[in-house]
């Protein structure tokens, strides 16, 4: 699954590395009682499942015989059901047992007239159950067609959610073969895990469609959808490979099938473990799911916009996240799939690694892109979210359901590619490789801890893995490696950064085996494991953490300076390295402020476009936090001087065979001029995409910049335009009047955003990107809904909704608000990601108090230059 929670959160306990060990092992152990998990006396083997669905009304009706084995002699037989009736339950064709429900731990126990003896025995429950309009669980899609409404219907059951379709045992270590059967209209297709075993007519408008029974999978793998679709496909390596996508858009499926195909070949040869299913669909949904994608095996789930690319309105960099988001889902089919988690603790192994593999594929496949160079800002994610108060180690303690809804976090993903990344580099790419094929071979089929994995990429390379993972997965906190310069050399010591340093102020400091490479710019590298304190060859620009694959912060003193005068000189991931600690360190107050904007002024306009597009996201979060005074327009008057030469260098239109970071460079440079007021951009904009109205191509940036500085006339105009449009044309549309500026438009775009206008499950999204401008006008309309049976979202939704839309402002009444919901709409134990939004909305307090003035200050010392 692509999916992050809004925020972070969760303290720690600092343990030292060899007791981290130890004590891991015993909480392990204690935590095994307390975890929320089915007894273990009764487990499947097998699922044949019969569902029946009512496309209109909205229920389903459902058969499942599952094969049992009980361990140890009982009446009662619990496991997972939410949301279900069961009607008829019993084994062996027996009586029906006497069911009770457990709607807190969603659960239901059978409990039968007679002993079930140890041994194999065949329990058959019928039920029912209804179909829901969030995208969780069993759910329903709507669209609309030149041929009329259409419905899909899906399910998304990561982590806990496949209870909801069947009563099962909804633990990922519980793993069972399933044989499908779905009952679906004639005209309509149907689509799971396996391929279509046969079709038996039912009536004259319908059919039971039966599938191939699956391999051994976690039960939040399954899926089954129908919909008004159509198939293309392809063969590759003896495996059927298809896009499943709604009738009409196999035009815009042709591209991830490309790249599927070629990263299943990839795969196959990486892992040397062949793709065991005989085919492979990935599967569009007419709108956005929760989690963005979902890696069910053999057909993955997805957003529209994360697989659909339309040649006539995608851009460069659609084109480039449909591939990040394929080839991080089929990742998944191995890393995930074949070999699953034992437990939510480890969900690391799973995400982590799609993390880091996701880009790893696409520098093998498309190097041009430099996707290794864009990953800085994903690890630039796991840092942020590892420096408040609601961090938690990489392996954390998951109990519950609800825990187990928010492990899907910046410190799971990002954080755990940052570490995945850093081992990688300091073990070399053939050791890693040949450490995860022989972790696949040991494990296929299996469940596992992340010691499984590092425990065999020890004994491949014979360097202490087990202990630096250790160090970085179970304890919190990002290293700040201080750089001080003296006669004797230049002295590496460790600390712990903090986005606020008074927040871990009397808390034991972690220590971490912290592979780094250090050395002159343009010189030779030294690599090293710093423990504590190290003592190294000096030099008037010492670079630390010489490309930027150690997971720290870096502060220097002095000899920042250096650094900064050779900016131009410095490889693009050691110029994104300095942008980040300079940003990150300032507004925490380790550093002056004002050394991001040294840095600035020195990056040559003919630096790499990522590391460009790095600059102007600065430039974009520093100027949402003022206010509109003299001070944002001396801010943006600097701005718009400061790109004028990258402006120059990449002009306004694309040139034939421009590289195709140039071209996503564009997007975001015109944006941001339009934005900061040039009136020239945005005339051109408005200009552009009058011209270009029927061909949508070449307006998608004139779009964005036109919805963003709409007036009431433009903005009902394309509102019309939206009416009319397919989904993802649609989406398109909804996404540029997300950017509005106009608060009047704003306001009125979020009740299109609450409304039934917007493609299918993109609310949230849609919301979120309001806040970015209108924060606290996106709260006071959304929070009194947030608890309406209206809105289709689920409770760890409409939490994480909150959270997002909170985190965007800086007035500290908001923190109440927050803390007021918390109390009154979520349980105790879900209340931990909350601190993080708190924490973004302090630091947005701080940006705008103590640091735009500092930088104001430096933009009139330097408005000469």
């Amino acid at each position: 699954m692509l999916r992050i929670t809004g925020l972070v959160a969760c303290s720690f306990l600092y343990l030292t590395a060899l007791a981290g060990i130890a004590l891991a092992d015993d909480a392990s152990a204690g935590q095994a009682r307390a975890r929320e998990v089915l007894p273990d006396t009764v487990v499947p083997t097998h699922y044949d499942l019969t569902l029946s669905p009512d496309m209109g009304a909205l229920t389903f009706r459902g058969q499942v015989t599952i094969a049992i084995t009980v361990r140890a002699a009982s009446a009662d037989v619990v496991l997972n059901s939410s949301g279900l009736r069961l009607e008829h339950a019993r084994a062996d064709g027996g009586s029906d047992a006497v069911v009770t429900y457990d709607n807190a731990l969603g659960r239901a126990r059978l409990h039968f007239g007679t002993t079930l003896a140890p041994g194999p025995h065949a329990l058959s429950i019928a039920y029912s159950g209804k179909i829901s309009h969030a995208t969780l669980g069993f759910f329903a899609m709507d669209y609309s067609t030149p041929a009329g409404p259409r419905r899909t219907l899906a399910t998304n059951f990561e982590p806990t959610h496949a209870r909801q379709l069947l009563p099962c045992w909804d633990e990922p270590a519980r793993k069972a073969t399933f044989t499908v059967a779905i009952d679906a209209p004639r005209n309509r297709m149907a689509v799971s895990n396996m391929p279509v075993a046969g079709t038996t007519a039912l009536s004259a408008t319908l059919q039971r469609v039966r599938f191939a029974e699956s391999p051994q999978m976690s039960t939040y793998l399954l899926f089954v959808a129908v919909g008004d679709f159509e198939r293309i496909h392809k063969t590759a390596d003896g495996i059927d490979v298809g896009v499943v996508v709604k009738r009409g858009d196999s035009g815009k499926a042709a591209y991830a099938l490309e790249q599927a195909v070629r990263l299943l070949q990839f795969y196959n040869g990486y892992f040397n473990v062949r793709f065991p299913l005989p085919k492979l669909d990935l599967v569009a949904a007419p709108g956005t799911i929760q989690g963005s994608s979902m890696e069910n095996w053999g057909a993955i789930f997805y957003s529209q916009s994360d697989l659909l690319f339309d040649p006539s309105i995608s851009t460069e960099a659609d084109r480039q996240r449909v591939f990040l988001v394929v080839s991080h889902e089929m990742a998944h089919q191995w890393f995930g799939d074949l070999v699953t988690m034992e437990w939510w603790d480890d969900l690391w192994l799973n995400e982590g690694f799609a993390r880091w593999m996701q880009t790893f594929a696409a520098d093998e496949l498309h190097p041009d892109w430099q996707t290794s160079l864009q990953a800085a800002s994903i690890f630039e994610l796991g840092k942020r979210a590892d420096a408040v108060p609601s961090t938690h180690p990489v392996v954390q303690q998951v109990l519950t359901a609800a825990q187990a809804e928010q492990a899907f976090d910046y410190i799971t993903y990002d954080k755990g590619a940052a570490v995945i990344t850093m081992i990688a580099a300091y073990v070399g790419r053939d050791n890693f490789r040949e450490g995860v094929r022989r972790y696949m071979r040991e494990h296929a089929y299996g469940n596992t801890v992340d010691s499984d994995l590092w425990s065999i990429m020890q004994q491949v390379v014979g360097k202490p893995i087990r202990a630096i993972e250790q160090d970085f997965t179970r304890q919190a906190g990002v290293p700040l490696v201080r750089v001080a310069q003296s006669a004797q050399g230049t002295q590496l010591s460790q600390g712990r950064f903090a986005q606020d340093p008074a927040s871990i102020q009397g808390e034991p400091v972690p220590k971490w085996r912290l592979p780094l490479a250090v050395g002159p710019i343009g010189g030779p590298d030294q690599s090293l494991l710093l423990e504590n304190q190290t003592l190294v060859g000096g030099a008037a620009a010492l670079l630390v953490n010489a490309g930027q694959t150690g997971y720290a912060r870096v502060l220097y003193d002095h000899s920042f300076d250096a650094l900064a005068e050779r900016m131009g000189e410095l490889a693009p991931v050691d110029q994104l390295g300095l942008l980040n600690d300079a940003f990150a360190l300032g507004s925490a107050g380790y550093a002056p402020a004002d050394r991001l904007m040294s840095l600035f002024s020195t990056l040559p306009a003919r630096a790499n476009p990522v590391v460009w597009g790095r600059v102007i996201r600065f430039l974009a979060a520093l100027d949402r936090r003022y206010a509109d005074t003299p001070q944002r327009a001396a801010f943006r008057e600097f701005a718009l001087h400061l790109l004028a030469p990258l402006a120059t260098r990449v002009g306004s239109a694309p040139i034939q065979g421009e590289a195709a970071n140039i071209t996503v460079l564009r997007t975001a440079l015109l944006e941001t001029q339009a934005d900061f007021g040039d009136t020239a951009v945005i005339a051109h904009a408005r200009q552009t995409y009058a011209r270009h109205l029927g061909t949508p191509a070449k307006q998608r940036t004139a779009l964005s910049i036109v919805g963003a500085h709409a007036d009431p006339t433009t903005f009902a105009a394309l509102v019309e335009q939206a009416r009319m449009a397919d989904p993802l044309r649609k989406e398109h549309i909804f996404q540029a009047l997300a950017g509005v500026v106009d608060p009047a438009l704003a306001r009125r775009m979020v009740d299109i955003a609450l409304g039934d206008q917007v493609p299918a499950g993109s609310s949230p999204e849609l919301l979120i990107r309001l806040a970015l401008e209108h924060p606290d006008m996106v709260w006071q309309v959304v929070a009194p809904r947030l608890e309406s049976p209206t809105l289709h979202l689920d409770p760890p939704e409409r939490w994480d909704l909150a959270q997002s839309i909170a985190a965007s402002s800086a007035d500290p009444g908001r923190i109440a608000d927050l803390q007021a919901y918390e109390s009154r709409s979520v349980p105790a134990d879900s209340r931990r990601p909350f601190l993080a939004a708190e924490a973004a909305i302090r630091e947005n307090q701080r940006l705008a108090v103590k640091v735009l003035p500092e930088l104001d200050a430096w933009i009139r010392g330097h408005q000469a230059d």
